[in-house]
């Protein structure tokens, strides 16, 4: 009979343990959850700012805007007759 209230008694103790236990890791789990969803807006954020990046890397890179600044710093394009094409040969080089 000794037996039965020793084991009832630790029964009663360890439901109040688990309910603690549970309630712990509800709590660990919405902590989680938050700094998840953090971390997916801070993403979005970044592939947002990516996608601009790359677009701004695409529109310095036309022609057009290489040709512009060129100007800009007094570069022009060489025409045909001002290139001086120089060959070296030597055995075996057939050009």
């Amino acid at each position: 009979m000794k037996k039965y209230y020793v084991l009832l008694f630790l029964l009663a103790l360890t439901i109040p343990l688990f309910w603690g236990i549970n309630a712990w890791q509800a709590n660990e789990c919405g902590i989680i959850r938050s700094e998840i969803k953090n971390l997916e807006k801070s993403q979005e954020h970044c592939l947002d700012e990516n996608k601009t990046i790359a677009a701004d890397i695409v529109n310095l890179l036309t022609a057009e805007r290489l040709d512009t600044e060129a100007r800009k710093m007094g570069l022009h394009k060489m025409r045909p007759e001002n290139v001086l094409l120089i060959v070296m040969g030597g055995k075996g080089r057939d050009l």
